[in-house]
């Protein structure tokens, strides 16, 4: 689980132009490598790092962007622990709002969803909503199509206007907590990150992508 993970949204036809796996990852690798060691992006940035974006510098082409988690979520650790966070307090979740985390955190960190039973018990859009990913090419750790990304942008905001709610079950529930994500939070910091990817996403009709780093 030591394993640290980049996050990029791309147009979709730019990365798909490229002829097959290792071409593309290629590419990925070099976009997110060229705004780590971009000065002019970098300007600014405090020592203790929060979530933000860096864009590519004029004259690069604008076809991706790369989100840094900050403190927290650069690690895929940090997703396995908030999973496992997750996990012990769901049940104690309203089942509406427990659907809709299921539903959104599933295919971009979780790896496998398991509770698909309450569907039909469940009243709400989020319920009846699932997104399934096709699986990543080598050495990616998410492949998000743009036709993906609305189902998601629709799962976060029901996760966004409840995520307040999940504060008291989490402190309440949830008996441990190690490596970074010690805290309801950083727990909520690590999903707002990601609704902040799927909106963006969203906005300019890419998809998403997840480096193994």
């Amino acid at each position: 689980m030591g394993i640290c993970i980049d996050v990029l949204i791309v147009d979709w036809d730019h990365l798909m132009s490229a002829p097959g796996d290792d071409q593309r990852y290629g590419i990925l690798h070099d976009a997110a490598i060229s705004v780590d060691d971009d000065e002019d992006a970098w300007q600014g940035r405090s020592p203790s790092t929060g979530p933000q974006w860096f864009w590519p510098s004029p004259p690069a082409i604008g076809w991706f962007g790369k989100f840094d988690f900050g403190n927290v979520g650069s690690s895929y650790k940090d997703h396995f622990v908030a999973s496992e966070q997750w996990e012990e307090f769901r049940a104690f979740v309203a089942p509406e709002v427990r659907s809709a985390v299921d539903r959104f955190i599933d295919p971009l960190f979780w790896g496998g969803l398991e509770y698909m039973a309450d569907r039909k018990d469940v009243e709400g859009a989020a319920a009846h909503m699932s997104v399934v990913l096709p699986p990543a090419p080598p050495d990616h750790l998410l492949w998000c199509p743009p036709e993906a990304v609305p189902s998601l942008n629709l799962l976060w905001d029901s996760v966004d206007a409840e995520l307040a709610a999940l504060r008291e079950p989490f402190e309440r529930y949830v008996s441990f907590g190690f490596g970074r994500v010690k805290d309801f939070d950083t727990f909520a910091g690590l999903l707002r990150g990601w609704g902040d990817v799927i909106g963006e996403a969203q906005q300019r009709g890419w998809g998403v992508v997840g480096l193994r780093c």
